[in-house]
């Protein structure tokens, strides 16, 4: 009786966190992946279910279609880990071993082999486990539900190839007989129904620590030009500003502003200046490194913390980018929207503050915008001349007004 109870457990579990998955999923239902862990429970529901009410009555066919329904739901979970990585996951490979293993055990069913059915099941069903940890330890170990998760999955792996011989040890351990054969079962039961329940719980707090992940992302970040909004850049270049100091690397700020802005919205309305915005938040991506911070800082107005970089180095990063924007088109209808940038740079000076170095970057675009717009000016001596459109530079203490 108790071990009967304990074997409904887990389709009731299953089909609990069957619905909390759906609803997570409806809620955004952008994340795809979360589907598939629906899925993988919805499936475990249905199949142990049926091996329970059903099988017993149908034979071989149950038997298969038992083993195809926990390969199927074990092929959406590990879709849905893989998917939600950004990976490819070999689903034709396993989906061969599930019906290899389909095939083995029809042949097993026919013979009354019953301890290489078992064999065959709970292998296949191993080594899937044994592969989506693996496969989670290679992509990700940063969040305690990841690392929990690789625990749970490499545990279900170890009982699964465990389980056959313990069903043979059964007699040993247990004592032979139906109270023998009652109490394997509802260890098995009792023991499935805690990892199951463990591993939900991991994915459920993955999906909700991934909603959280892009809710501090969207409220970062600027939804038009893709780069960071001016609190979470000033807050962030100060984060790396300090580290640069630690570190003792060069760190450079660029300031742009694109030229005439005001007079492309009166000119194209304001449909047009925002592609102008895209466009350029979209350069700046494409155009810095992995460890710079690029934000928009105003309507018009964009910074770049250019990570291990001397003042040189920032103009000639700011003269590629000046040629490349002034260069694309903003296309709107039939006119060829065309805009340019102004630039101005400033390096870090040791034990400088945020403020002070954007004071100076922002001094130097000034200079570039009343020297004619269109062009980079630094505060400070470059090394080299590197462009003749970085027509101005000066001394540190040179600070010029707004106008």
């Amino acid at each position: 009786m108790h071990a009967m109870i304990l074997t409904f457990v887990i389709p009731a579990v299953a089909l609990i966190f069957t619905v909390a998955f759906f609803g997570l999923w409806w809620n955004n239902r952008k994340c795809i992946h979360v589907l598939a862990f629906s899925a993988c429970f919805a499936s475990i529901a249905i199949g142990v279910a049926f091996n329970i009410w059903i099988s017993a009555n149908v034979g071989l066919p149950g038997i298969v279609f038992y083993h195809l329904l926990s390969m199927a739901g074990l092929l959406a979970m590990m879709w849905g880990l893989t998917v939600r990585h950004g990976q490819k996951a070999p689903i034709g490979a396993y989906g061969a071993t599930a019906l290899f293993t389909c095939a083995i055990l029809w042949i097993a069913s026919a013979a009354g082999e019953v301890s290489a059915m078992k064999m065959a099941q709970n292998t296949n069903s191993a080594l899937i486990m044994a592969m989506m940890a693996t496969n989670l330890w290679h992509y990700s170990k940063d969040h305690w539900a990841d690392r929990a998760l690789i625990w749970v999955l490499s545990t279900l792996a170890l009982f699964g190839f465990v389980r056959p011989l313990l069903t043979e040890l059964s007699d040993v351990l247990f004592g032979g007989g139906e109270a023998g054969a009652a109490t394997l079962t509802s260890i098995h039961a009792l023991v499935l129904a805690v990892l199951l329940t463990l591993m939900a719980l991991c994915l459920a707090a993955m999906v909700i620590s991934d909603n959280m992940d892009q809710q501090r992302h969207e409220a970062a970040f600027d939804p038009l030009s893709g780069v960071r909004m001016r609190g979470a850049f000033e807050s962030d270049a100060k984060a790396l500003l300090q580290y640069a100091r630690e570190e003792g690397l060069p760190v450079s700020l660029i300031v742009a502003d694109i030229d005439h802005f005001k007079a492309v919205n009166d000119a194209f309305g304001h449909v047009a200046g925002d592609r102008v915005i895209a466009g350029f938040g979209k350069m700046l991506g494409q155009m810095t490194r992995g460890r710079d911070i690029t934000g928009r800082v105003g309507g018009e107005e964009f910074c770049i913390l250019v990570w291990n970089c001397n003042l040189t180095q920032a103009a000639k990063m700011s003269e590629r980018i000046r040629r490349a924007f002034a260069a694309s088109s903003h296309c709107k209808e039939n006119h060829d929207v065309r805009c340019t940038a102004s630039f101005g740079i400033a390096e870090a000076e040791r034990d400088e503050g945020y403020s002070a170095l954007f004071e100076r970057a922002d001094a130097a675009l000034y200079r570039a915008k009343r020297a004619g717009r269109n062009r980079v000016a630094a505060d400070g001596e470059l090394e080299t001349d590197t462009s003749e459109t970085v027509v101005d530079f000066a001394p540190r203490a040179s600070l010029v007004q707004r106008g």
